[in-house]
């Protein structure tokens, strides 16, 4: 019989068994429970907390507060029990997640479910979201070969870790709309991300270490931080923190970028946007300021926003700081004149010197989204989430918004939306509003039921009575203005609006509007709807053609799981043939459903 070893040596066995968010990590998991079934022994050794303690706390960055210490104390704070609840919610959100992924039928119903965990959920997303490594996203094979939905899931799990951030953000922000100064600004106003699929903590942390490099800047010069120093400056501190600020590339943005749109996210303007505008250098001041102790609130100044100082001397003035402009200390007495300048009487301007919250720079903030997006330049990627975080802010803390209002919001919300933060969080927040609450949830019940339709449609080209030359997945040029495009649906018959006919002029084309026409999606991320008398298939498409519309068009992998080519030769028995490298992309199970017949003629017409 071979002797067992002793505890404390299959302790340090297990312990070598590194924690991670990878493969790695769920396999030295697996690996601790089956020696737990080794022996009397090696259970005791699995038992330790401490062993389960590091791998709980590196895969679980995040989670909903209250439901943490709920776990903690429903289970002793024995670590290996909060990792066994923690998967068990993992394994059900994966449950949600693929249902969402191999169904349109119930999808939303699904993501309803899914987003009700909150930031329970967030992690076991992120870690989805992240298995596709850059080489595997929608790679191209050659025909024979499968392919995985690895890129479809991640897609879905980026979107369901959107739905989540906006669901959190939008309860966060109704506390404003009753008046409640809970939430500060620089919190309010660094949880414009969530709408962008970032966590708070995130936001929060590039601050933090921005403001404690700060700190150490200041240590440097040896500037004194505390009020009770002798030497203690209030302005001549302000004016460093400026310095600092430009030491670290923030600055206001040069006037032809003044309407980018990246200029008003704080995942943007804290990375790679840097010289940005004035909301967004006072963002960041006042984060700074309020760290080291400085009383500094945002102030609602026409043209650009100021920063308000209070000074705790009464005998002395508040002052503000333009973290924009040339002169960056502004006296009291200087404010009327900059008032006069915008036609602001003296009698009036106590609402543009007062400090304010946060709710009037989110409001002012969406107005600023909502100019940056009539910049012809503006990404098409980024007009939908931005009109929808700018609408979501105005009725929110409005409470108002009449049809217009209410429909541009829906206008601009996916079935995604509305099964998720705009039915679960905005319409319960917006009781007593009376219109705008019922507009609201009948534009999602409308949304949501066309979706029902839509997802239910069946699309056989078999039992046509016309033929549908061309397939769901195939690369083509636009016969008359030359761009590039790929076909993501059809229909036998042009089944546009009348005065969308008329306006295409479809009757101008040899087969009019009685011959199939084509859903597309192109290299902009734009759609269009396409006639078959203007398609010609691309034959020979380009790698370098296709890592840009993989780049380039963000819905692809919902619809797309990669990409498939076949290399033919042409005439071969004459010599030096040439090859010929047709490519198709591969139906996402959302497409298979809908067009079940197209994947088989696509794989004929690569054969040639």
């Amino acid at each position: 019989m071979v002797p067992s070893l002793p505890l404390d040596v299959l302790v340090h066995i297990l312990y070598q068994l590194p924690p991670s968010r990878d493969l790695d990590g769920e396999i030295a998991v697996k690996t601790i429970v089956q020696c737990s079934f080794a022996s009397v022994l090696f259970r005791q050794a699995a038992a330790i907390p401490s062993i389960w303690q590091q791998h709980y706390q590196v895969r679980y960055l995040h989670a909903n507060e209250p439901h943490e210490d709920q776990r903690k104390a429903r289970t002793g704070g024995h670590w290996k029990l909060m990792y066994a609840v923690r998967r068990t919610i993992d394994n059900e959100v994966l449950k949600h997640l693929d249902s969402i992924v191999m169904k349109r039928v119930g999808r939303y119903e699904h993501a309803n479910a899914l987003t009700k965990y909150l930031f329970d959920a967030w992690d076991v997303l992120e870690i989805e979201k992240g298995t596709v490594s850059p080489g595997e996203y929608m790679k191209i094979r050659t025909l024979g070969e499968s392919h995985t939905l690895l890129s479809t899931k991640a897609y879905w799990a980026s979107a369901l870790l959107t739905s989540i951030g906006q669901t959190y953000v939008v309860g966060l922000w109704s506390s404003l709309r009753l008046g409640d100064q809970s939430v500060s600004f620089v919190h309010a106003f660094s949880s414009i991300s969530c709408f962008f699929g970032k966590h708070p903590d995130e936001i929060s942390s590039m601050l933090t270490t921005l403001n404690s490099r700060c700190k150490d800047y200041l240590l440097r010069l040896n500037f004194p931080l505390s009020e009770s120093d002798p030497n203690y400056d209030l302005k001549k501190l302000c004016l460093l923190i400026c310095d600092f600020m430009a030491t670290e590339g923030y600055g206001p943005v040069a006037a032809h970028s003044f309407h980018d749109v990246l200029n008003l996210f704080p995942h943007s303007y804290l990375t790679s946007h840097k010289r940005t505008i004035p909301l967004s250098l006072v963002h960041i001041f006042v984060s700074i300021a309020q760290s080291l102790g400085v009383a500094s609130s945002p102030v609602d100044f026409p043209v650009r926003v100021l920063v308000h100082i209070s000074v705790p001397n009464p005998e002395v003035d508040d002052f503000y700081v333009d973290v924009f402009g040339p002169e960056t200390i502004v006296s009291l007495r200087d404010i009327p004149a900059l008032l006069a300048r915008q036609g602001i009487q003296a009698d009036n301007m106590m609402h543009y010197i007062s400090p304010c919250g946060a709710a009037s720079m989110l409001l002012r903030g969406s107005r600023n989204i909502l100019s940056s997006l009539n910049i012809p330049d503006t990404p098409l990627s980024l007009i939908r989430p931005s009109a929808l975080l700018a609408l979501t802010i105005f009725v929110l803390l409005t409470g108002v918004g009449g049809g217009r209002i209410v429909y541009q919001l829906i206008s601009q919300a996916d079935p995604l939306d509305c099964a998720t933060f705009i039915s679960e969080a905005l319409i319960p927040i917006l009781d007593g509003t009376g219109r705008v609450q019922d507009d609201l949830r009948l534009g999602c019940q409308k949304t949501l039921d066309e979706e029902v339709i839509i997802a239910q449609a069946i699309r056989l080209r078999s039992s046509e009575n016309k033929i549908v030359q061309h397939f769901v997945g195939m690369l083509f040029e636009h016969r008359r203005y030359n761009y590039t495009a790929l076909i993501t649906g059809w229909d036998s018959v042009c089944q546009a609006s009348e005065s969308w006919i008329r306006e295409m002029k479809v009757s101008d084309l040899p087969r009019g509007r009685e011959q199939p026409f084509y859903h597309v999606v192109c290299m902009d991320s734009s759609s269009r709807y396409v006639a078959e008398d203007n398609i010609e298939p691309l034959l020979t498409p380009t790698d370098q053609l296709l890592k840009q519309m993989r780049q380039n068009i963000d819905i692809l992998p919902k619809l797309f799981t990669g990409i498939l080519t076949k290399t033919t030769f042409k005439n071969p028995d004459v010599q030096n043939t040439v090859p010929e490298r047709r490519a198709r992309f591969v139906l996402s199970p959302e497409l298979s459903e809908t067009y079940p017949e197209d994947e088989d003629m696509g794989d004929a017409w690569l054969t040639g």
